[in-house]
């Protein structure tokens, strides 16, 4: 997976990518940061008092920062990959910040004109419905198998069914090697060579061939 996938939100991951490209080094870099924060002297040490120890230093804030987009492309390819929009993720930080905002108001504007009850109300509901959301897209993302076979997001990353079939590379003949019975093509327009023409003469008998030789005898006619 290069640079470019890891941070992209097309397409779909397994379970096992999810969890070993993208929670394990996250989580990694996290625990990294917070103790270069402590040895730096940059966050409060354990002992510190509570309120303190609830403070993230500077690496550990920037770290998460930087975690912010590769935990959205892992968590929306993983939605993708149980044929879900990725906008469930939205709708997860939009029902955070609603609480975060009912609790804002009931810290603020409802206990000193006394109706901090009802925002107070309004608050724990939405608290509790912002952690079954979360605990669902837990499920979702990290436990559940994706659709077998492609769906509207992309093929299936196990290689289900509707799948490419998998077939052998073909390999590579040994150098020299020719298939049984071949013959190399002849060059455009050859012709063979016609033979050469026979010297003067050729195939014809010698002159005087057949008739007898000169200063010989005729032979004797006997009646």
């Amino acid at each position: 997976m290069t640079i470019g996938q890891w941070l992209g939100f097309q397409g779909r991951i397994g379970r096992k990518t999810f969890w070993l490209g993208y929670i394990l080094p996250l989580f990694a870099a996290s625990i990294l940061a917070s103790i270069l924060d402590a040895a730096l002297g940059l966050a409060p040490m354990g002992d510190a008092r509570p309120a303190e120890g609830a403070e993230v230093g500077p690496i550990g804030g920037l770290v998460s920062l930087l975690s912010i987009w590769p935990s959205l492309a892992g968590a929306i390819k993983r939605l993708h990959d149980r044929d879900r929009s990725g906008w469930w993720i939205g709708g997860f930080y939009l029902l955070a910040a609603a609480v975060a905002a009912a609790a804002l108001f009931t810290a603020t504007l409802g206990m000193p004109h006394g109706g901090g009850g009802g925002a107070a109300a309004v608050t724990l509901v939405g608290a509790v419905l912002l952690i079954g959301y979360g605990l669902w897209l837990i499920v979702e993302t990290g436990f559940l198998r994706g659709t077998p076979g492609p769906n509207r997001y992309g093929p299936d990353p196990l290689g289900g069914p509707g799948g490419p079939a998998w077939q052998q590379p073909p390999m590579a003949p040994p150098p020299g090697w020719q298939p049984q019975g071949w013959q190399p093509p002849p060059a455009p327009g050859w012709q063979p060579p016609a033979p050469p023409a026979p010297p003067p003469g050729h195939g014809q008998p010698p002159p005087g061939y057949g008739q007898p030789p000169r200063g010989s005898v005729p032979p004797v006619r006997r009646d």
